[in-house]
């Protein structure tokens, strides 16, 4: 609060459904910026909204150092999707906190891309509070050169018969690395629990690394909890299988790397986001 530069506050009032979607964006037009960008978003009960929060800046020479905080508040029977797109220059050093408080019979689904930045620390977390909430939660990165991509994500699970799911995937070239560390938690009282995390690591490079700490924390015995990690490198039987179709191994690994991402990048809800988010993936393909 004290550094805030700007953001976005949106104020969704009781049983309004939002028509069009809404769109922030944040820019950095130099190096030497500190940025300090803060959304909230406040939906009464019965509303709904597509939002999308957009950083991106030029590949600016200097350091530059970004740190948001994302605050998502929905009241009962609300309907969130919220979308982050993370496009910094490559001397961009970005830290953010997103936490989203879920309501009674909330349907929240958020989709995360990180595509920038030399370094990103970022914490996501679902507070579910209410019996009846959803909340689905999706994560899409590539890193290359010598990107460095640390998640920490948190599904809280505080009331009964709520249900979550969340899929991170993470693409690695170069020497790149990522650090995932999930957290399923469910409190004493919260039975019927419902959750799933997995964590998926594709890597391109024998010098990228990818770290994944999926953990469960669970205090009720009547729930189903369920989580997992795969770290690996490109299938060599599908790789053989697009070569013998006459594909270089260069089209062939790109394939498979858009192929990995599709199913994340597939959940955001605009195509015009989708495929500024496939764009940007391609050159960096292209750049290797």
């Amino acid at each position: 609060y004290a550094f805030w530069s700007g953001g976005a506050f949106v104020y969704v009032p009781r049983n309004v459904e939002v028509q069009l979607p809404l769109q922030s964006m944040t820019w950095g037009d130099r190096s030497g910026l500190a940025v300090m960008p803060h959304t909230l978003v406040v939906l009464e009960e019965g509303s709904s909204l597509l939002f999308v929060d957009e950083l991106a800046s030029t590949q600016a020479e200097g350091p530059t150092l970004s740190n948001g905080v994302i605050e998502l508040s929905m009241a009962p029977a609300s309907r969130l999707q919220y979308v982050s797109l993370q496009r910094w220059g490559r001397s961009t050093y970005h830290f953010a906190t997103q936490r989203a408080a879920v309501g009674r019979d909330v349907a929240f689904k958020s989709v995360s891309v990180v595509l920038g930045s030399r370094v990103t620390k970022s914490w996501i977390g679902s507070i579910l509070s209410g019996p009846g909430a959803n909340v689905v939660m999706s994560g899409s990165m590539f890193a290359d050169g010598n990107q460095r991509f640390h998640h920490h994500t948190l599904q809280d699970h505080r009331a009964p018969s709520t249900t979550s799911d969340l899929l991170f995937k993470t693409a690695l070239a170069d020497h790149a690395r990522s650090e995932y560390s999930g957290l399923i938690r469910v409190h004493k009282d919260a039975q019927k629990v419902d959750a799933y995390q997995a964590n998926r690591n594709l890597s391109l490079s024998e010098y990228a690394r990818a770290d994944s700490m999926p953990k469960l924390e669970i205090e009720a015995n009547d729930v189903r909890c369920t989580h997992g990690a795969t770290v690996g490198p490109i299938d060599s039987e599908q790789l053989f299988y697009l070569m013998s179709r006459g594909l270089p191994r260069r089209s062939a690994e790109r394939m498979i790397v858009q192929g990995f991402l599709e199913p994340v990048i597939d959940k955001i809800p605009l195509e015009a986001v989708r495929e500024r988010v496939r764009e940007v993936v391609d050159a960096k393909l292209e750049e290797r």
